[in-house]
């Protein structure tokens, strides 16, 4: 660049834009890998932090509150009965 003077800035010579791409190719990132790097850092952050919630659960007492919830639930037949009896009473 400096060999062509002042035109060596300018765009008609390659020079210009091999120097400029040289310079861009020292930085190890760019955007697109920035963001990556957030991304990546806040979904570790996130499972690091679930995991400290995790410690501190009751496993035998979910397994109680899961199985209160399960008899909750009405098996297949109570459920056609209900649907059968909610469209004849839309009629």
């Amino acid at each position: 660049m400096q060999i062509l003077g002042g035109i060596g800035y300018t765009e008609i010579f390659p020079v210009e834009r091999l120097l400029r791409d040289l310079r861009l190719g020292k930085i190890w990132t760019g955007s697109n890998e920035i963001m990556k790097l957030l991304v990546q850092h806040e979904a570790y952050k996130e499972f690091e932090e679930s995991l400290e919630i995790g410690k501190d659960r009751n496993v035998e007492k979910d397994a109680i509150e899961i199985e209160k919830a399960a008899e909750k639930v009405y098996d297949v037949s109570d459920q056609k009965e209900l649907f059968r009896k909610g469209k004849e009473s839309s009629k």
